[in-house]
């Protein structure tokens, strides 16, 4: 396909546009008999929907545009038949239109390279071994496409749950290669609040809910948590066998037995002392790495009631993941991001 076919292509002067609009007149006034209807399917349809990649993000369309570019530069002659509500959406879409020439020059420049390839090292690069930032940045992407996938299958009315886990997934296992601390938290920042997209009923804040997160730590460094004299004892070594965890001025912590990951809790308050309470955490259902306490995460009841102290200790289930081990310690850490505690209601009592 030549350069003057070429949708585009790598120029981006002020007459773009006009050039824009002619090439796509040549291309859709043989088929225009048909584009009504693609007119009418638009017109019912609105506005795509914004999604949060950015303000102006268009999944259904971004998506398709790896696929087009590659038919382009694979001379496909059926590219602009099977791609013309996507071209018919770029006329008018300076975003995505954007980013079509940002693909389409990175796409033409490693299939076809002018000059010699750039030699970047020997192997191939691990996740390891890849910048943190670079890593942050992609969890972060992730999250934000998972989030794009259920807002678009809302306003769709179909479900792409098991598609946006999968995304999240992915990001939770990427994040356990970020060993600054201060890096995985940025990298997971929006990961709570897309998953409680999943389920609209549990994402309410009530005030008789206790919300844990845990006290990030990277490789070497001790957890910073301020412990009263009288807290439950522990030995260095047991820095790196547990999770602190922190909420607000209440502390506590996840400990492995074992294969056991047993939760500690202190300084309650009055309300609990004496009850059962029921656990749930709220990641707990992306990966399986855990098997939880009477299989659902997000109702894990204690095994005994809070004692008159304000102390719980209860395990929340088993494991073959050691917190010894960093990227194993990352993972759970990133699992365990938020931590419910309540009372056990008499609908509980009765489940």
């Amino acid at each position: 396909m030549s350069d003057s076919t070429l949708f585009g292509g790598a120029s981006r002067s002020e007459d773009n546009g006009a050039q824009l609009a002619q090439w796509l007149l040549r291309v859709l006034t043989p088929t225009s008999q048909g584009q009504g209807e693609d007119d009418t399917m638009l017109a019912e349809e609105g506005q795509p929907l914004p999604l949060v990649l950015k303000d102006n993000y268009h999944q259904h369309f971004y998506q398709q545009l790896p696929d087009f570019i590659m038919a382009l530069l694979n001379n496909d002659p059926q590219a602009m038949e099977s791609y013309a509500p996507l071209m018919y959406h770029l006329v008018g879409c300076s975003a995505c239109h954007t980013a079509y020439l940002d693909l389409y020059d990175s796409l033409r420049a490693a299939i076809s390279p002018r000059g010699p390839r750039l030699h970047l090292g020997q192997g191939t690069r691990t996740l390891a071994a890849t910048p943190h930032r670079m890593l942050s940045h992609l969890c972060q992407t992730l999250i934000s496409q998972a989030k794009s996938v259920l807002l678009q299958a809302r306003h769709d009315h179909n479900s792409q749950d098991e598609n946006a886990r999968s995304l999240l997934r992915m990001a939770l296992r990427i994040s356990v290669y970020i060993t600054q601390s201060s890096l995985r938290r940025e990298a997971l920042k929006e990961l709570i609040d897309v998953a409680t997209l999943f389920d609209e009923k549990d994402a309410s804040v009530s005030k008789d809910i206790y919300a844990y997160s845990p006290v990030l730590t990277g490789v070497g460094n001790r957890p910073r948590v301020v412990r009263r004299a009288d807290t439950l004892a522990h030995s260095s070594s047991a820095e790196y066998n547990s999770i602190e965890l922190q909420s607000h001025a209440l502390t506590g912590r996840i400990v492995q037995n074992g294969q056991i990951l047993e939760l500690q809790l202190q300084d309650l308050q009055e309300a609990l002392r004496g009850h059962y309470v029921t656990i749930s955490v709220l990641l707990g259902s992306l990966l399986e790495p855990v098997r939880w306490r009477g299989g659902n995460p997000r109702a894990i009841r204690s095994t005994g009631p809070v004692q008159m102290d304000g102390t719980l200790v209860t395990p929340l289930g088993q494991t073959d993941l050691l917190l010894q081990n960093a990227e194993e310690r990352n993972l759970l850490e990133a699992m365990f991001l938020l931590i419910e505690v309540r009372a056990v209601t008499e609908k509980d009592a009765w489940a």
